[in-house]
């Protein structure tokens, strides 16, 4: 099983070319004609390389772009996807900043924890759409901003413009992106917030100066959105600033300073979630997080799976051979390879392989405060994944031919669009949050 069965109520709609005609050709004028402006080349070069990302996945997801006012992009119902949209309308987001200091006595906030930026952002679209059709605009928006801040990165890195944008295709449009669309809940997919904190990230350790202000921005906006993006963030940063201080000691400053405005902005937001999981009604105990939830969803070795995802359609090979390739002469690439493979010994979660103890995770876990509600350390893997797009940049030394894109385009339907986790077009149906909700997780210690 790649993720939860179908919903007894759960009714598929028919969304090919064929059966949805009308929306399919909205997608492709709208995006062929975003692909058109990319080729101005009167535009600024971020501008080209955002509207051509933006118009080839309305193109890719057809007919996402079109269907997502009245359908819904993904399964429904599911637990993940209808709860996140029962405690929406429940208000909990407003609770949380309007009454903060009741908040950490409200079931639903200390379920949900502190990043509820996500239904914010619900709430600011739901004055001019219904809230389902608010999610799914942000599910793409999601994409879109993967794909963008993986190039951006790519960018910094020291390669074209067009090396980037085709490098950080894999991140935005992989397929744990649309696995997480079609079950999860909506900012599991903004793996994107990841890439443009580790692009500023990159430019603070380059530049200094206001990319400092601009990677604690990007920062606290990522864990208010996603708190395991945060972590891993953080985790991220701090390998790089270990990386740096063993090998180029004489620029770890502004790297140093960077860790530390982050650090000092997301203080508020560390100390509000770490309020919510005081005490014995915290919804979750740590053996079940544990043995039930993180030895679960990991990076598994045998099977080579990234959270049961087969290894070779969950992530773009030949990104790994450039990125492995890039190694042997490249200083910069070895520094992030290092980086990678510290996120990814924590990706594997608490066992190296079954019966095998993971130390490192076991040791962050017993020394971190929290740490134990992780449920998904597979999640560290979108950082490694980043790591080996920057490599696969750095080992690029000149632009590859525009016909590239069509190979990378065509493989993405036979690997990624054509495997069962991608989402499908469902019908809504309305739900109601049940007053006993917290029964049904089996009480205070599930």
């Amino acid at each position: 099983m790649y993720g939860p069965p179908p919903d007894a109520m759960q009714v598929l709609v028919a969304s090919g070319p064929s059966d949805l005609p009308w929306h399919w050709l909205i997608c492709v004028v709208l995006g062929l004609a975003l692909t058109v402006v990319a080729l101005l080349r009167q535009l600024p070069d971020m501008a080209r390389a955002t509207a051509f990302i933006t118009g080839q996945v309305v193109l890719l997801t057809a007919p996402f772009a079109a269907i997502w006012p009245t359908l819904v992009i993904g399964s429904w119902p599911t637990i993940d996807k209808t709860g996140s949209l029962l405690f929406y309308l429940d208000g909990v987001h407003q609770r949380m900043v309007l009454s903060p200091i009741e908040s950490l006595a409200d079931p639903a906030a200390r379920l949900i924890g502190v990043h509820v930026g996500h239904l914010w952002l619900v709430e600011a679209l739901d004055v001019a759409v219904e809230p389902i059709a608010a999610f799914n605009l942000q599910g793409l928006a999601w994409v879109v901003l993967g794909w963008l801040g993986a190039t951006l990165l790519a960018r910094s890195l020291s390669t074209s413009w067009w090396n980037a944008v085709l490098v950080g295709f894999p991140f935005g449009m992989g397929l744990h992106v649309f696995r997480d669309l079609n079950w999860y809940t909506i900012e599991k997919a903004a793996v994107g917030l990841l890439a443009v904190f580790a692009w500023t990230l990159v430019r603070a350790w380059q530049d200094g100066g206001r990319w400092r202000i601009w990677a604690a921005v990007a920062y606290v906006v990522m864990a208010w959105i996603n708190w395991y993006l945060a972590l891993v963030g953080a985790a991220g940063a701090a390998l790089a600033l270990v990386v740096v201080l063993a090998f180029d000691r004489g620029r770890a400053k502004d790297l140093a300073l960077t860790c530390l405005a982050c650090s000092v902005a997301v203080l508020p937001l560390v100390i509000w979630q770490m309020l919510l999981l005081r005490g014995e009604s915290t919804l979750g105990d740590p053996d079940v997080f544990l043995y039930e939830r993180a030895m679960l969803d990991s990076f598994t070795l045998t099977p080579p799976a990234w959270n049961r995802m087969e290894i070779w359609r969950a992530v773009n090979l030949p990104v790994v051979g450039l990125a492995i390739w890039a190694c042997r002469s490249d200083r910069t690439s070895r520094g992030l390879g290092l980086v990678a493979l510290g996120l990814f010994s924590l990706a594997l979660g608490p066992q190296i392989v079954e019966g095998v103890w993971n130390p490192v995770y076991m040791a962050i876990r017993a020394v971190i405060p929290g740490f134990w509600r992780v449920a998904k350390p597979e999640v560290f893997f979108e950082g490694t994944y980043l790591c080996l797009i920057g490599m696969a940049a750095r080992g690029l030394p000149r632009e590859l031919p525009k016909w590239a894109y069509l190979l990378l385009a065509a493989g993405w339907f036979i690997v990624v669009r054509s495997h069962p986790v991608y989402p499908p077009v469902t019908e809504y149906s309305e739900h109601e949050l049940d007053p006993r909700w917290m029964e049904h997780l089996g009480g205070p210690h599930q």
